[in-house]
């Protein structure tokens, strides 16, 4: 029942919470390379025919099929500023199978049109208020690049050849009817590229309920952009989006002001994981784990040398009311975490004293600002470690009847509840394996955290 509601729960509240900042040309080249395949795999394995007759110069040309593609698609030019992916001159041939006759002359036959497209202008958008990228396709090629082999009159060969030019121009043979169909299908290719993706698939650990977050990573958002206008860098963008209307949030510039990942100079791949993302899964296990799931501390569970036991006798140091227990008396604590983010910790301690007439308790609510490690594991895997812990407040919110307990030293507390943790021994971490980011990176090099999120550096996958 958890798992199923952790995965509505990421369904409905994710937005672009990574982003990747990478060499401009290395981007460019990648989504050509995408581009080409498309158009020799999808599209021109999958011939299609041209339904109209062309009557032009009393020839009449019919059957038009297309057979066959060759590109060239290198050396073009992608502008991921305003969209605009141009492929010219000529990187693209189609080749046009097609039946003509010629009554005065006799002609009957079937031939092979080489056509060289002069131009195609491949247009996209990211329409981050409705949440789906677009694609608009233009193509335009002159009479000059219309060519038809094996025909030896060349008179005949002049007038097909115009012909086959004025009947494309005359039913939009290339500005619309093939445009249309790449911009559908090169809309589609990018939807099933991305939709092979695999899950991250984040175990945690026992301290933290053994949960198994599969936050699927296979939508196509948005295209590469270059929001600064600069050529250097492209910021691409993975991993959902809300459902929810009032949820939506656009978060594709928050990295910008960290200048190291926007003008990303050492040609390093870089990933931005947005705060956001790590927040909401400890959050979840925080409502949904610890709310029903205290942790237990007592004087068998404890492995750090502390200047504390679990008597009375400690306790007396940092609250008053507790005359009426003996110094002896034992106390076991239960910890129950309210809210845990990367920045700050908010949890409850209830002290349970066993007495051997009646168990008496008391509750202290804790505030406290942390630090995160963020460990390099097996070279493409990291984890979230809790390195320090500044406890900042502290408050008596409960106690039994019988009991009035106040705070005796609120700075010796403090001090106490932050020399309670074990970074040594004891390390307080998210997952035993780490997080595998292997779908991006061959090796991680560096790793910190911002206030926005964390960051990665390193080699990509393919790099």
């Amino acid at each position: 029942m958890k798992i199923s509601l952790l995965l509505i729960f990421f369904t409905l509240t994710f937005g672009q919470n990574i982003i990747t900042s990478w060499n401009y040309d290395k981007v460019a080249m990648y989504d050509i390379q995408k581009i080409n395949k498309f158009l020799l795999s999808e599209f021109g394995n999958k011939p299609f025919e041209l339904p109209n007759i062309i009557s032009w110069n009393n020839i009449i040309i019919k059957n038009i099929t297309l057979i066959d593609i060759e590109t060239n698609l290198y050396d073009s030019f992608l502008n991921y500023n305003n969209g605009l992916f141009l492929f010219t001159p000529n990187k693209l041939t189609l080749y046009f199978n097609f039946s003509y006759s010629e009554s005065t002359k006799g002609y009957n036959d079937t031939a092979i049109l080489e056509l060289k497209i002069g131009t195609l202008k491949i247009k996209v958008k990211n329409d981050k208020i409705k949440r789906k990228p677009y694609i608009s396709v233009k193509m335009s090629s002159p009479l000059e690049n219309y060519n038809v082999p094996g025909i030896k009159d060349k008179k005949f060969l002049e007038l097909l050849l115009d012909s086959l030019y004025s009947g494309f121009q005359m039913q939009s043979t290339l500005s619309r009817t093939i445009s249309d169909k790449i911009s559908s299908g090169l809309l589609k290719y990018f939807n099933d590229f991305y939709s092979q993706k695999k899950e991250f698939s984040i175990q945690a650990n026992e301290f933290f309920g053994n949960f198994k977050f599969p936050m699927n990573n296979n939508e196509f958002l948005y295209f590469c952009e270059d929001l600064l206008g600069e050529y250097k860098n492209s910021f691409c963008y993975y991993l959902g989006y809300s459902d929810k209307e009032e949820e939506i949030k656009d978060k594709t510039k928050v990295p910008l002001s960290n200048e190291r990942f926007s003008h990303n100079n050492n040609n390093l791949f870089n990933l931005f994981i947005n705060k956001d993302l790590i927040d909401d899964i400890i959050n979840y296990v925080t409502n949904n784990y610890f709310y029903f799931n205290p942790k237990i501390y007592n004087n068998k569970t404890n492995i750090k040398h502390l200047n504390y036991d679990f008597t009375i006798s400690s306790l007396k140091k940092y609250f008053n009311g507790l005359q009426i227990f003996k110094d002896d008396d034992y106390f076991y604590c239960e910890v129950y975490i309210d809210k845990f983010t990367l920045n700050e910790a908010n949890y409850r301690v209830k002290f349970i004293i066993d007495n051997l007439n009646y168990n008496y308790y008391f509750i202290i609510n804790i505030n406290s600002t942390i630090n995160i490690d963020l460990p390099i594991i097996k070279n493409v895997r990291f984890n979230l470690c809790l390195n320090q812990v500044k406890t900042t407040k502290v408050e008596v919110i409960y106690s039994s009847s019988e009991l009035k307990i106040d705070i005796r030293n609120i700075e010796e507390l403090k001090n106490i509840i932050d020399e309670s943790f074990d970074f040594d021994d004891n390390k307080i971490c998210f997952s035993d394996n780490g997080i595998s980011m292997r779908d991006y990176f061959a090796k991680i090099k560096n790793i910190y955290f911002r206030e926005e999120g964390i960051y990665l550096e390193g080699e990509h996958i393919y790099q």
